[in-house]
């Protein structure tokens, strides 16, 4: 045997290299394990990202003391991502990290709207006892519902970002969300809850000639934004097409240079929603 080779294996306090000092993420003393190797096969593969998953969704009691993979102190969706970057070592990512996110709930859907890429959600939900959701197709889409809290977790295989999270039925609150991009977490400036088309004045309110309104809508279609006097007569369509989703809102602007002074209302209709706001044009 050559000088570097020992009969007793690296964590035998017998091995003359041996060193009580140095721990594996076990807390083994010269211990074998992996950092994400959480059931402990010997490799980092898709089941451990499975495991995880499974303790943090509270499905099972589970040693997850080779979890910390980011090394944050907690067990979270970011060590999720960190593993699942680890089996997909040779994948390429798309787009730039997002820095900041909004989660937005309408009438049946769960999405958010991002500045960049984002690979991970992990969203607490508390709901009535009719509540049912359906998750996105992802490389890991699971929830777990326990009396009246679900909580979910969706994460990409990094090809694309996380828009579209769920669709459900029944009414929900927020608990808490956790955003994570390719190396680290994602400020959520702000939970929205729209339920329906949104119209306000973000011009001037008196104003003369003109001004600018803002349509903010849930869903993509078809929308129609229109200005009625007081004797419900249509005095201008300011749009009537097909428009994207947009919670900050579309700008529409109106210029009243041929109309009376007085005061007038403003219409958008989408779907079935109608929004309505008031105008006062002074001359």
């Amino acid at each position: 045997d050559g000088p570097t080779e020992s009969n007793y294996p690296a964590n035998s306090p017998y091995n003359p290299n041996w060193n009580d000092d140095c721990e594996d993420c076990a807390g083994v003393a010269n211990g074998s394990a992996i950092l994400g190797d959480l059931n402990n096969s010997g490799v980092i593969n898709i089941a451990d990202v499975v495991y995880l998953v499974n303790f943090i969704l509270g499905a099972s009691e589970l040693d997850v003391s080779c979890g910390d993979v980011n090394g944050d102190g907690s067990l979270n969706v970011s060590d999720v991502i960190s593993i699942v970057n680890i089996v997909l070592a040779d994948r390429s990512f798309a787009n730039m990290d997002a820095i900041n996110s909004t989660l937005i709930i309408n009438d049946d859907s769960i999405r958010l709207e991002s500045d960049g890429f984002v690979q991970g959600i992990h969203l607490t939900l508390s709901h009535d006892s009719k509540f049912e959701i359906n998750l996105v197709n992802a490389l890991i889409s699971e929830f777990r519902t326990l009396d009246n809290m679900t909580n979910l977790i969706v994460v990409t295989d990094g090809s694309h970002s996380i828009t579209d999270i769920a669709t459900f039925e029944g009414d929900i609150t927020v608990e808490s969300v956790h955003v994570v991009n390719q190396s680290g977490d994602v400020n959520v400036e702000q939970v929205i809850e729209l339920s329906s088309i949104e119209v306000k004045v973000v011009g001037p309110n008196p104003f003369n000639p003109s001004t600018q309104i803002s349509v903010a809508i849930p869903e993509a279609g078809l929308v129609s934004v229109s200005v009625y006097n007081v004797l419900g007569q249509k005095v201008a369509t300011l749009v009537d097409r097909y428009m994207d989703a947009n919670i900050s809102g579309h700008i529409v602007n109106f210029n009243a240079s041929h109309l009376a002074s007085g005061v007038y209302l403003v219409q958008a209709i989408s779907s079935d929603k109608v929004a309505t706001q008031k105008l006062m044009l002074l001359k």
